[in-house]
Parts: structure tokens; sequence; C-alpha cells
């Protein structure tokens, strides 16, 4: 016998190819007790399980893939999330894969996206940015496989990171390592409800690490825009006079740049600046930022493989891969002269 499809489980049960998905990865919270043990001893009865030596195989004539941003403020125009979905398309896009794939990019800020995702059958999804734990779960209960792809842990489901905690953590401990003593965040604190966002944790983590006072005034909680950074660097140095500025990303170190330079404040002579993520823009800054490079289309390769081959292969255990960062100092940290 050849290998068994999904569909052909799903036929013969009466169900939807995504019920029999969700039923053989072990994801099958909401699918009746009675449903369950249809398709499991249907899917023996034709041999599905001992398929491909034992591995289990979804075959799919085309499987329905979407990429979701799950924030109403990010989207395909970020110049980070661009990488991410290049490094996706460059592995839907493989020759060797044995599977057609219709890829497909939805926000949850459109009008239509609840209904998409309930109506428009999607196997798995990929999804970006930052939310709350309601619109997680939402999109969980809707599609059988998902996988995160970013900078701050979700927990149980497939990930793709590039520790933002850590990282922010570390450029703490760079700049103490600079000489600087007063050094400010600007970026998400805990007082949004995001649920994947440690980045504010790991700037208080590296204040400890290096012996620094933590102070309120030194911090300023804004989302991750050019404005907001602007913006909240402007409220920042109406109250406190920093040393260094730890910016949660580099979008928002683009505006932090622009506020000191309008104010004559000298980088990195009197406040030195870090971002994290190294988009294009950044060494082309005046003067260029200091930051730490994420490998953005890695991280979309690698989710899109873990993705794909949890519908071909069904498991029920989660993977998380961790893709390294990498420091690259720019003049925003080190004087003309050293750089």
């Amino acid at each position: 016998m050849g290998d068994v499809r999904l569909k052909d489980i799903a036929n013969r049960a009466g169900v939807s190819v995504s019920t029999v998905s969700r039923t053989l990865s072990g994801s099958s919270n909401r699918i009746g007790k009675a449903t369950q043990e249809k398709i499991l001893k249907i899917a023996s009865e034709l041999g599905f399980a001992q398929s491909r030596t034992m591995r289990i195989k979804a075959s799919f004539e085309e499987l329905k893939l979407a990429t979701i941003f799950i924030s109403d403020r990010e989207s395909f125009l970020s110049p980070f999330f661009t990488k991410i979905l290049e490094g996706i398309d460059q592995e839907i896009h493989r020759k060797d894969l044995d599977v057609n794939i219709a890829h497909t990019i939805l926000t949850v800020k459109d009008e239509a996206f609840s209904s998409s995702i309930q109506d428009s059958k999607i196997d798995a999804a990929i999804i970006l940015g930052r939310a709350s734990n309601d619109v997680i779960e939402h999109i969980k209960s809707n599609i059988p496989v998902i996988a995160y792809a970013g900078l701050n842990s979700i927990g149980n489901m497939d990930e793709v990171l590039c520790d933002a905690r850590k990282g922010i953590e570390e450029a703490v401990s760079y700049l103490a390592s600079l000489g600087r003593k007063r050094i400010a965040y600007i970026g998400p604190t805990d007082k949004q409800n995001i649920a994947n966002e440690h980045r504010f944790r790991g700037y208080k983590e590296g204040l400890m690490k290096a012996n620094l006072e933590y102070d309120d005034l030194l911090v300023q909680d804004i989302y991750l825009s050019p404005q907001d950074g602007y913006d909240g660097a402007k409220t920042l140095l109406d109250r406190v006079m920093p040393d260094a500025i730890v910016a949660a990303n580099d979008n928002a170190a683009l505006g932090i740049i622009r506020c000191l330079n309008e104010r004559k404040i000298k980088i990195p002579q009197e406040v030195a600046v870090t971002g994290f993520d190294n988009i294009e823009a950044s060494a082309f800054l005046r003067p260029a930022l200091t930051t730490f490079d994420v490998p953005k289309s890695d991280i979309g390769r690698f989710a899109a493989k873990i993705v794909i081959d949890r519908c071909l292969n069904p498991r029920t255990e989660n993977i998380t891969i961790n893709i390294p960062y990498k420091l690259v100092e720019r003049e925003s940290t080190v004087e003309k002269e050293d750089y």
C-alpha cells in the first residue's frame, strides 16, 4: 500500500483534514473523544501508522500555510519582518519539498481576520509579532499546527527564537564595561499587556549584574516605531540626563538618535546608544548605530522548516530553536578614533 493521506482518513471518518491532523499530532483538545477514537481506528485500519517505517506522514495535495502578524502595530512593512518573510519564502519554495504549499499573509488588524482563519481551512501558521494571550489562544484554537518566530518566547508551541531578553541584558553589560553608569531604557515594559515581551526584564537583569541601581526615571515605556523612540527620548531627556540609552530595537533607536542630534547631545561622548536587531538603516545613521545582529532570514527559514515538518510528520513534543545574535560595534558607542 502507498502512503496514506490525511484526506483518505478524513473521507472515511467524515471529518475535515484539519481534524485528522489535530488528532494525529496530539493537538486535539477540542475534538470529542469518540471522534478521536474513530480517526485513530481508521488510521490504523488503513495502515497509516506503519507507513514510512513507523513515521507518521501526512500527505497533502496542497498544504495551506499562513504567516500571521499577531499585533495590530506590526506588519510586513517592517524591515525586521521583511527579512523573516524572505527566509520563510526561501524555505517554502525549495525544489526538494515533497508537498505543494499555498502561502498567505494575514494580520489580526484586518476586519475579516477571524472569519479568515475559521473558514479558510488553514493547515498551519507561523506567527510573528507581539500580542496578548487572548489573541494567541484564538489563533491556536483555530489552526492545528503553529510555530512562533521572533525575539521573545511565547511557550507551549514550536518556536524559533533570537533571545532579545538576553540580548538587552548583554547591551547593559556592554555599556557598563565602557564606564557608563546611568543607563536608560526606551522600549516596552511590563506595563503593556503583551504575552511575549521580555526585553525590560533583560534590562533590569543587566543592571543587577553590573551592580547598577535601577531608577524609574531612566525608563520610558514605548512601542517600537521610530516616532515612538523619538517621543520617548524627548520625554526621558526632559526629566533626566543619562550617559547611555538601550533602545529595545533599531526602529526605536532611529528616533532616539534623531532626538539626541536635535538637542546637540554628542553621541557617544555624552550619551552612548545601542539597538537590537541590526536592520539595514542602522549602519547609515549619523552616527552609525551599535546594535546586535539578528539572523532574521534564518529565523524565517527554520520556522517554515519546523512547521512544514510537523504537518508532514505529526509529533506531540514541541521544538525550540535558538538562533544566536552578535554584537556589531559602531560609532554610537565607540568614538571615531576607536571605530
